[in-house]
């Protein structure tokens, strides 16, 4: 008996070993994850590179941007990653991974027009109706033409079709900035509804940049502006539609509040019109590109206030606190260090409506008059 027990036992350990042999010798799924960036930040967690782990691991992903730079989303295999808009989340190793984690420089609104002055030829804006005197001066309808366009022409926006319509036959941009330098009075040959008409100013008196812009984009047949009479207003195009939009002005002076209000129009993908007291920038000669847009960005600090420019540039005046020069604002940028001396600041990205200045400007957010914030509604 105790023979056939110790059999048995010896049977039984046998069988125990080779099972334990089957399982230690089963292979564990391995899966490979390589972690890339792009410029502008770093993947801290874990490092970049190429890592293994088992099936199944849930590994956290911690993407840091750079000074001036923002996280924009994670590429690539991204499939298993709970959240890929987020710079902290996870990823599920259910295969092998290549993954990418993208940053830009603040934040950049694509493709708004740069439309710019000249008083040379080609002349900019053109001279098609009777209204215009002379070009110089014309800043504010220049930085508003590029968001009027950018909302009928490139973003086709439904509250926006057609509101340039047959202002020129092949779409001038720098015709439509004549009809908006109209409404706006700028140099005291515009509209008579405007309250400064008579003047005898250079320029365009800020607030009426909201008013002229309001009425020019309201104009159509069911709305013949102006409602004052006036012989040398412009005959309307024929096809352009009027809608009502808003156009909201911040002349707050606070640096936190200004700043912020004209954050969270570039947030809300609304380029708008801001206003300095003058404009002598100066080229530090460094050009960056954004990561996100492609798009080279330019970068400029301010020198010492002058009274007015002057050639080769359109000669401008600008008097304190009323009128100053209008440019287009398309993004910011904060905190930036881009020569990297360890003085970091605010800076927005704008088009300057200079020939001489290239597309995106990037300035220090400072000597601000008031901001133009331009809503066309709802895209329905």
């Amino acid at each position: 008996m105790k023979r056939k027990l110790i059999a048995v036992a010896l049977i039984a350990v046998l069988i125990c070993v080779g099972l334990g042999s089957i399982i230690a010798c089963a292979p564990t799924t391995k899966y490979d994850l390589i972690i890339n960036s792009t410029a502008g930040g770093d993947v801290t967690t874990p490092v970049e590179g190429a890592h293994t782990y088992t099936a199944g691991t849930d590994v956290n992903l911690v993407a840091t941007p750079d000074a001036g730079y923002r996280f924009v989303d994670w590429t690539g295999n991204v499939v298993t990653i709970a959240n890929v808009n987020a710079a902290t989340t996870t990823i599920t190793m259910n295969g092998d991974y290549t993954i990418t984690a993208n940053f830009a420089l603040g934040t950049l609104i694509a493709g708004v027009p740069d439309t710019s002055q000249s008083n040379q030829p080609p002349q900019s804006p053109t001279q098609t109706i009777p209204s215009t005197v002379f070009i110089t001066n014309y800043c504010a309808p220049m930085a508003m033409v590029n968001i009027v366009c950018y909302w009928d022409v490139v973003m086709e926006h439904a509250n926006a079709q057609n509101v340039t319509q047959n202002v020129t036959d092949d779409f001038i941009p720098e015709t439509v900035a004549e009809y908006l330098g109209y409404f706006m009075n700028t140099n005291d040959t515009g509209s008579p509804d405007r309250p400064s008409k008579g003047g005898g100013h250079a320029g365009t008196v800020d607030p009426e940049i909201a008013l002229g812009t309001l009425d020019f984009v309201r104009w159509d047949n069911g709305n013949p502006l102006p409602s004052l009479p006036d012989a040398s207003a412009p005959a309307l195009p024929g096809g352009k539609l009027g809608y009502d939009w808003t156009v909201t002005l911040n002349w707050t002076t606070d640096y936190n509040l200004s700043l912020d209000f004209y954050m969270n129009e570039i947030d809300a993908g609304r380029p708008l019109v801001v206003s300095f007291s003058y404009w002598n920038p100066k080229d530090l000669d460094i050009a960056v590109i954004d990561p996100e847009t492609g798009e080279t960005i330019d970068v400029f600090e301010w020198e010492v206030q002058v009274p007015g420019s002057y050639s080769p540039n359109p000669e401008e005046q600008w008097v304190e606190g009323i009128i100053g020069h209008a440019v287009t604002g398309v993004g910011y940028i904060l905190g930036w260090d881009p020569d990297g001396d360890g003085n970091s600041d605010d800076y927005v990205i704008v088009h300057d409506n200079w020939p001489t200045t290239p597309i995106n400007v990037a300035i220090p957010w400072d000597h601000w008059i008031c901001l133009f914030a331009v809503d066309p509604g709802a895209d329905e």
